[in-house]
């Protein structure tokens, strides 16, 4: 199998310590859509996302929709005039959510947000690196000793615990909830309206990890893609993904070989335009 490509993950506290709130995604998406391009400054004043004396949420807010996939940045990384531009996912966002107010296009944000090649890396240490780890419950300061192991300073967990409890973020998705110090993660849900979208970031994980393999092992796809881990899906919830997905017409599954194989049965830009089509 072919090494994964260098990953270009968002730094620690590219947040600043904004919450991704949702109306300004949509900002953004709209922005891209436009083909608008400039400085912090300028696609804050395009956008309407609040700027400060130097830069405001308008750098974590684009940070944010590159990590969940919802745009990449065309032109120059380095360069001070940016040019976001919508991706599959975060085309079909736009026309169908603009506001991420579905479960949908929550939870698929979440999951690309701690991906291991362009999430962000707080996320990716805490969903998918730090799994063995910490599980699926833990106390918050063993999330802080956790990631004091990879980084120096303090309040490294940032806003991820509250981005998912607030409104106007991603409360509907709930991935990590608190109480009395104690983090619970939620695994992914799994129901028919959301197998075209499983179904559709499976494909762009085969594309992105395995770019010339026809067919690629369920293990292999975890341990490079967090196919698995990151939604928080026991053997069996994942058995009934594959087979919702499968039922779906997006990837066939060879159940006669160990591990099971998976081969892609759509193109995966089809299957984004699709994600939202048995929402009830």
């Amino acid at each position: 199998m072919p090494e994964a490509v260098q990953h270009h993950r968002l730094p620690r506290n590219f947040h600043q310590s904004f919450v991704p709130e949702r109306q300004y995604i949509s900002a953004m998406l709209k922005f891209a859509a436009s083909g608008g391009e400039g400085d912090h400054q300028a696609i804050g004043a395009a956008t309407g996302i609040p700027t400060g004396e130097s830069s405001g949420k308008v750098p974590a807010i684009l940070s944010y929709c590159r990590g969940m996939g919802l745009v990449r940045l065309g032109g120059q990384e380095r360069s001070a005039v940016k040019k976001p531009e919508l991706t599959p996912f975060g085309r079909v966002v736009l026309l169908e959510d603009p506001y991420l107010k579905t479960g949908i296009s929550q939870w698929i944000s979440h999951l690309n947000l701690c991906g291991p090649l362009t999430g962000a890396d707080v996320w990716f240490h805490t969903f998918f690196e730090g799994v063995p780890s910490l599980g699926m419950r833990f106390a918050r300061a063993q999330l802080d000793a956790h990631l004091s192991l990879i980084y120096d300073g303090k309040e490294l967990i940032g806003p991820m615990v509250r981005m998912y409890e607030e409104d106007a973020s991603f409360r509907v998705c709930g991935a990590l909830a608190e109480s009395s110090g104690v983090i619970e993660r939620r695994p992914a849900p799994i129901s028919e309206e959301y197998g075209l979208a499983y179904g559709a970031r499976l494909l762009q994980l085969m594309a992105d990890h395995f770019p010339v393999s026809a067919q690629v092992p369920v293990t292999e796809l975890d341990a490079k893609a967090g196919w698995r881990t990151i939604p928080g899906w026991d053997i069996g919830s994942h058995q009934r993904v594959l087979e919702l997905i499968e039922r779906k017409g997006l990837i066939s599954v060879d159940r006669h070989m160990q591990p099971w194989l998976i081969r892609p049965a759509t193109p995966v830009e089809t299957a984004w335009k699709c994600i939202y089509a048995d929402l009830l």
